[in-house]
């Protein structure tokens, strides 16, 4: 195991206070309380750091998950697990919604899209954009 993927199944097992790292089932078998707190790590590993590993393994994690419930949960933490005013977290965001579902990526781009921040509303554009493509394409 990678030291990243240590640290981050460390950080998860904590919050459960049993080995669950990895195990979807599990963490959905757990408490509303714990099971919160794990999405809002994996969102937090996923979305703050600036080597691409952690955020990596923390999107395959999150993905494991069924959409809806995923979904849910993100939008329930997101807000707390990052700065959403900060550039660089907010475009991990919409990266990591992207990768879930077009749903969840609509809801995030409705968080930067009153932002004065200009790297933020160019994020919101870049996406806005990529959710039209391939709503066109999916189309035909």
């Amino acid at each position: 195991m990678h030291t990243y993927e240590k640290m981050i199944a460390d950080s998860i097992n904590h919050i459960a206070n049993k080995e669950i790292y990895f195990n979807a089932d599990e963490i959905m078998k757990s408490s509303d309380e714990i099971a919160v707190d794990i999405v809002s790590k994996l969102v937090e590993w996923a979305c703050t750091p600036t080597n691409i590993l952690p955020i990596s393994i923390a999107r395959d994690c999150l993905k494991q998950f069924p959409i809806e419930w995923v979904s849910l949960k993100i939008k329930q933490t997101a807000l707390t697990s990052i700065d959403i005013t900060d550039d660089w977290d907010y475009r991990r965001l919409l990266e990591l919604s992207e990768i879930i579902s077009p749903d969840l990526l609509k809801w995030a781009i409705t968080l930067g899209e009153k932002s004065n921040n200009l790297d933020i509303l160019e994020a919101v554009d870049d996406f806005n954009e990529r959710l039209q493509s391939k709503n066109k394409s999916s189309k035909f």
